[in-house]
């Protein structure tokens, strides 16, 4: 592989990458890594230059774009993350040193994160990461020891034989708690990581430009979700998935992008 780890994510806000990106260097200096972008929006000017940062277009959905972008990683390990995200001390080294000593080519790192708006979040309690300690995963196709990352560190060639994301979905919280089940009843692990890996900003539900992701995950995803896992072998009877799935989904994600004439920048977006 060209890179120990490629680090993804779906990606809007322009005006906070240079700021990301720069918080890479810091957790990861002891290994090789590339950021994967895949956003309707060009590099700010100051980031084109940067030969480890790939830019993927599309207009879709998050869930879409994030497939669209892990088939063209480059790196041994694939970290989906998001793009408000400011990494932490060697958080991502610690990751890759861990796996490669402890781990099967099947198990996960759950990169923990901590959000709040203006950066301002706690340390999650360990808790928060068991999958039955949100009421509404408590359903029969989502067993008691089942533990979920949103983002999830892990093997690149894995996620490509689990056929990654069920794109389905609009918004990616859902297919990430589908992924993980389909790893755990696969015979993977799910690890916490040993730290904090990033903190990220809060958008609260319809607030900025979060009101599209908060009304697909609730109006349209949970529901589909639902019908899935209501069924007690859901994960054991959907475990590989085409990963070419994307194909089957808009170019454009209707809601966000409502105008006949799509937007180049961020800001012609309006929030």
């Amino acid at each position: 592989m060209k890179y120990d780890v490629s680090i993804l994510m779906p990606a809007i806000r322009t005006h906070q990458w240079l700021m990301m990106y720069g918080s890479i260097f810091n957790a990861c200096r002891e290994h090789t890594w590339e950021l994967v972008l895949v956003s309707p929006f060009d590099l700010p000017p100051e980031m084109t230059h940067f030969d480890n940062v790939k830019l993927i277009k599309d207009y879709g959905a998050p869930t879409r774009a994030a497939q669209i972008g892990a088939i063209q990683c480059e790196g041994e390990y694939m970290y989906h993350c998001v793009d408000d995200a400011i990494f932490l001390p060697d958080a991502i080294d610690n990751a890759v040193n861990f796996h490669r000593s402890n781990c099967s080519k099947k198990d996960v790192i759950n990169m923990r994160y901590r959000e709040g708006a203006m950066y301002s979040g706690q340390t999650l309690p360990m808790g928060f990461w068991m999958a039955h300690s949100h009421p509404d995963l408590r359903i029969p196709g989502i067993l008691p020891h089942y533990k979920i990352s949103l983002h999830p560190f892990m093997r690149m060639d894995y996620f490509k034989e689990l056929g990654g994301w069920d794109c389905q979905f609009e918004y990616i919280n859902h297919p990430l708690h589908d992924l993980m089940f389909r790893v755990q009843v696969d015979g993977g692990k799910v690890f916490d990581s040993e730290t904090d890996a990033t903190t990220c900003n809060h958008y609260i539900n319809n607030t900025g430009d979060h009101k599209p992701i908060a009304e697909a995950q609730t109006l349209f995803d949970k529901p589909i979700f639902d019908e899935i896992y209501k069924q007690k072998d859901a994960a054991l009877n959907r475990i590989h998935l085409d990963i070419n799935n994307w194909q089957q989904t808009s170019p454009i994600w209707k809601r966000r992008f409502k105008d006949s004439k799509l937007p180049k920048t961020y800001k012609e977006l309006g929030y």
